[in-house]
């Protein structure tokens, strides 16, 4: 960022002229270099978007009473974001959001809304630290409809707080299956979040989390 006298042959100049950004900051004219926006294009990233559009379009050609069941369902549940403040999405979110996680588990959609609750959180989740892994270990649930969801934030420093935004998707599996392992993890302190996702619906259940040093 350039700091400059008379900018564009005036006191003052703001916003874009080709690729230059003008601005005053601090009381100082300044001029940068305007840079695209960054998209990350993670092999998971492409499949969640792709996900993503496959059920926007999808949308469009379940029928009105399934919509209408899905618009009721999102003025019956309000949702919360990641600081826990209510917000209000509709029900193309819920139906969105809802499909995408049963593809991403390989399960089929279901275009009518939610008539069940969503699974119990996870319980007595313990994360054990390895060689290049963690071993969680957690109460099974019973039957064969449930699958956990098993993120982690690391390696960080201990005076970091790690926050669900920080973390990412390593893996899901049975959850009458105990313990699970992520596996290929560099050495470091890491936060396991994890949670229940019902295999019918795609409801989840709340986050848990536990801690773990991988050598």
């Amino acid at each position: 960022m350039a700091k400059l006298i008379g900018p564009l042959f005036s006191t003052e100049a703001r916003g874009r002229v080709g690729g230059l950004v003008y601005n005053t900051w601090r009381g100082h004219a300044t001029c940068k270099v305007k840079k695209a926006p960054a998209q990350p294009r993670t092999a998971r990233q492409l499949v969640i978007r792709a996900f993503c559009t496959t059920i926007a379009r999808r949308w469009a050609i379940i029928t009105q009473p399934q919509r209408d069941g899905w618009t009721a369902y999102a003025t019956a549940h309000p949702d919360s974001d990641w600081t826990g403040t209510p917000i209000r999405i509709t029900g193309l979110n819920w139906f969105i959001r809802l499909s995408v996680r049963l593809l991403d588990l390989a399960k089929a959609v279901v275009d009518s809304a939610p008539i069940t609750v969503a699974p119990a959180n996870v319980l007595a989740l313990v994360a054990t630290g390895g060689s290049g892994q963690i071993s969680c270990a957690f109460t099974a649930v019973a039957g064969t409809d449930t699958s956990i969801d098993l993120w982690a934030h690391g390696p960080r420093s201990v005076g970091i707080s790690s926050t669900l935004i920080r973390a990412k998707h390593r893996i899901y599996g049975p959850a009458e299956t105990t313990p699970l392992v992520i596996p290929s993890l560099p050495a470091g302190l890491y936060t396991v979040y994890a949670r229940n996702i019902s295999e019918l619906t795609g409801l989840a259940s709340g986050w848990v989390t536990a801690t773990a040093t991988v050598t």
